[in-house]
């Protein structure tokens, strides 16, 4: 389940769905509902949708891994939480709301609280502009990412109200705004490893945490496949393609092992999986990796 902190809110942002019954999508403009509503081209269960959206790698995942290498906090690499009012298409706006999920995330693991909180009030304004800002308790999220402490509790709170958002979406027909926001999270965490990659190039890790998010490409290619006729999801695959490109000759190698099982001190069974991955990733192949990425990112974060 903690992959469900996908799409790369972080998730630091999700928190106690507001019982309220008014429908915000009765304020949305005449031309913001027919931009938004769209049923999904192909089908797709919300077993699968959350299938795929488990496989997705989280910026958290990427940016605990550079704080536990001793990598000193980058504040310049982050999204200035100012310009979140910038975008005022619906794919601008949610992409965007991704991109200061995954920055959040990456100031709090680093106890930058305030920093933290300045993303809050853009994340506020977006998720408003978008009609979901019920499914956001700002409070509480303060309050949480204020306490590294209750890092685990935000995250399961985060996990169970992006379900109740994309639900609520998919049923007005709305679902390729949770897809946006998840490709908004996503790329923002890999370019904050391939930029920090780039500072320390030494850093075996890094290159292999980069060359893992290949396992996550068909993935991404299957949810842009939903709405594949949008033009803001046609314009994002033409950049998501050369990404693709810059991946083919990323290798992850599978190392069969013996899988054990037993039990634990409390009479629980516990499995065990000797088998291995092997990635290979050279520095040209980050360099390609990190120049699309970087493209993709600057595209979202200025898109209007």
């Amino acid at each position: 389940m903690k992959n469900l902190l996908v799409f790369g809110l972080g998730l630091t942002l999700f928190s106690c769905v507001s019982d309220s019954n008014v429908d915000p999508l009765a304020e949305l403009t005449k031309t913001q509902l027919k931009e938004q509503v769209q049923k999904a081209e192909v089908a797709m269960s919300d077993e699968e949708f959350y299938a795929h959206v488990q496989a997705i790698p989280t910026p958290l995942q990427t940016t605990a891994l550079i704080q536990a290498l001793g990598i000193e906090y980058n504040e310049s690499i982050l999204k200035n939480p100012d310009e979140g009012a910038n975008a005022t298409s619906w794919f601008g706006q949610a992409a965007n709301l991704g991109v200061f999920g995954a920055d959040m995330g990456y100031a709090n693991i680093y106890g930058e609280t305030k920093k933290s909180m300045d993303y809050i009030s853009g994340i506020r304004d977006l998720a408003d502009k978008l009609k979901v800002g019920q499914f956001f308790d700002f409070a509480t999220i303060k309050e949480l990412a204020e306490n590294k402490d209750n890092l685990e509790k935000l995250i399961n709170s985060s996990q169970m109200n992006f379900q109740k958002m994309n639900n609520y979406l998919q049923k007005q027909d709305r679902g390729k705004v949770s897809v946006a926001m998840i490709l908004g999270g996503w790329v923002e965490g890999l370019n904050i490893c391939c930029q920090i990659s780039s500072k320390h190039p030494k850093e075996q890790a890094l290159y292999e945490s980069i060359g893992q998010q290949k396992l996550a490409l068909e993935t991404i290619t299957s949810l842009l496949k939903l709405y594949s006729s949008d033009k803001y999801f046609v314009e994002f695959k033409s950049d998501f393609d050369k990404l693709v490109e810059a991946f083919t000759n990323v290798q992850i190698i599978y190392h069969e092992g013996v899988v054990t099982q037993h039990e634990d001190a409390q009479g629980n069974l516990v499995s065990e999986d000797t088998s291995t991955s092997e990635i290979k990733v050279s520095q040209t192949d980050v360099v390609n990796i990190s120049v699309a990425v970087g493209r993709i990112r600057n595209n979202l974060v200025n898109m209007q």
